[in-house]
C-alpha cells in the first residue's frame, strides 16, 4: 500500500523539549507544525487504517531560503519532526520506518510526502 500527499505548510525541524523542572514541553513553533502536518495527514487518509508493515518515507521539504543555509535546518531533524507528527495517524508507531528519504529543496513552502508499505 501506498500512501502520498502534499502538506501545503511552511516546514518545521525537530526542537528538543524544554522542561520547568515540572515537565517537559515541546516548543510552540514545533508543536504547532506537528498539530498542523498531523491535521493534513487525517484528512488525507480519510478513514483507511494506519500502515502496519515496515514502511518507506520519503519527504521532499520546500522552503523559500536555499537548502544549504544554515536556517533551512538539517534534513535528519526535517526527517524526525515529519514521522513525529504523522505517528498515530499513518501508521501506529514510526519505529515500523525501516528506510526513509528526506529532500531538501529551495521553492514554495511545502512538503511531499510518500509512504510505501
Amino acid at each position: 500500500m501506498c500512501i502520498k500527499f502534499t502538506a501545503e505548510i511552511t516546514p518545521v525541524t525537530f526542537k528538543r523539549p524544554s522542561s520547568n523542572k515540572k515537565r517537559r514541553y515541546n516548543p510552540a513553533e514545533y508543536a504547532q507544525f506537528k498539530d498542523a502536518l498531523g491535521f493534513i495527514a487525517k484528512a488525507h487518509m480519510k478513514g483507511r487504517t494506519p500502515l502496519k508493515g515496515a514502511i518507506k518515507l520519503y519527504a521532499e521539504v520546500f522552503k523559500k531560503i536555499i537548502p544549504t543555509s544554515r536556517t533551512f535546518g538539517d534534513w535528519d531533524n526535517h526527517g524526525k519532526a515529519i514521522s513525529d507528527a504523522l505517528q498515530g495517524i499513518c501508521y501506529k508507531d514510526d519505529c515500523i520506518i525501516v528506510d526513509g528519504h528526506v529532500r531538501l529543496f529551495k521553492g514554495e513552502p511545502h512538503i511531499n510526502i510518500e509512504l510505501e508499505e
